[in-house]
């Protein structure tokens, strides 16, 4: 029994603070110290978001945030809005060794057990989702690739490259985007679209329609 309460892996929900303190002590590329930030920038989204560490035996080795979109529309081809699609804002590992391989794991656990607590998390998002949808819903994840980075971790794992595009530059009340520094400052919008729209629990699919033949 004693082992049951003691896991060797586990994600936990914490404060955004504590993920920004260990993408700052990470050295993530959007965390790194600047004149403004000596010790590191902070996470600093300025609406919803989720937090969570991957813990090995008590020791953090990865983050997840989970937020809304930045942009009202993800895809208008594709039918994605910040109310059907939230945002994998970070991901991230501790630089220890073991850890080096850990982050497909975390995008899949993010992407499928983590993803769902958003419904039930903001009311008036569930609410707007109902409104525009018929009943709250993720109908995709949403992630961006670092400026001068592949994308591979998402491409091999079912997501598909939207865009490629430049972040904000800043004015009126938009701060630049920090990935701006990085590379060329071009990154890859990525969208993982689910089989079914993942719905408040209890909330049952809606039923196939039925097929019937023209000829009786």
């Amino acid at each position: 029994m004693t082992l049951r309460f003691s896991p060797v892996v586990a994600f936990y929900q914490v404060e955004i603070v504590e993920v920004s303190q260990l993408l700052i002590r990470w050295q993530h590329p959007q965390h790194l110290a600047d004149d403004q930030h000596p010790i590191g920038k902070p996470y600093r989204r300025p609406f919803g978001s989720m937090a969570f560490v991957m813990e090995d035996r008590g020791r953090p080795a990865a983050a997840v945030v989970l937020a809304s979109t930045i942009n009202s529309s993800v895809s208008k081809v594709r039918g994605w809005h910040r109310y059907n699609t939230i945002d994998l804002a970070r991901i991230a590992r501790s630089p220890h060794r073991r850890d080096q391989h850990c982050l497909r794991a975390v995008l899949r656990i993010a992407r499928d057990y983590l993803a769902p607590l958003w419904l039930g998390a903001y009311p008036g998002w569930d609410a707007r989702s109902a409104e525009l949808c018929g009943q709250p819903q993720i109908a995709a994840l949403a992630s961006t690739s670092l400026p001068g980075t592949s994308g591979n971790l998402y491409r091999f794992d079912g997501f598909e490259r939207v865009r490629t595009s430049r972040g904000a530059k800043g004015g009126a009340r938009q701060r630049p985007s920090a990935a701006n520094a990085i590379h060329d400052g071009a990154r890859g919008l990525w969208v993982y679209r689910y089989p079914q729209p993942l719905r408040p629990c209890g909330t049952a699919n809606p039923p196939a329609p039925r097929i019937t033949s023209a000829k009786q």
